[in-house]
């Protein structure tokens, strides 16, 4: 029994020395830190093409966050920044789209697909409408029913 709680007890305080450290590694972290980040994740990879600066591993997003730190340390803004990059690799190195030129096609798409979808759904329904037989037709003569039934007897 001892042996167990000497046991839980060395757990609980390694726990807390770690939990200390990563407290400590989180307190010292570079104030800049956070304005790279939000802009990284903002531009995508040149290499990896489907994930952000920030997200990538490769060389040449690591390169890339090392010259966001180098322009926020001389004062650029933000939207400077992006617009070096974008200067640099074209529109496509943007996460998200401009909404402007053709990428207003991108933009415009889910809208105008969405209301076609609903024009041709209505059209159909309305098509459907109008074929379908009323219920409240005139019911045979039940007399003629059962003679054309008894005609079909082999």
């Amino acid at each position: 029994m001892k042996r167990v709680f000497r046991l839980s007890l060395l757990i609980s305080i390694l726990s807390v020395l770690c939990a200390g450290f990563a407290f400590a590694e989180l307190r010292n972290e570079d104030p800049i830190e956070p304005r790279v980040k939000s802009i990284a994740q903002q531009l995508r990879c040149p290499v990896c093409q489907g994930e952000t600066i920030y997200d990538s591993h490769s060389t040449v997003a690591n390169q890339l966050k090392d010259l966001i730190r180098e322009q926020i340390t001389t004062g650029k803004s933000d939207d400077d920044i992006r617009t070096f990059f974008v200067a640099r690799y074209g529109d496509f190195i943007l996460m998200e789209p401009q909404k402007r030129g053709a990428n207003l096609i991108i933009w415009a798409f889910p809208v105008i697909a969405l209301l076609l979808g609903s024009l041709a759904l209505f059209q159909l329904l309305r098509r459907r409408r109008d074929n379908v037989v009323p219920t409240s037709a005139p019911v045979a003569n039940t007399e003629d029913l059962v003679r054309r039934i008894e005609l079909l007897d082999p």
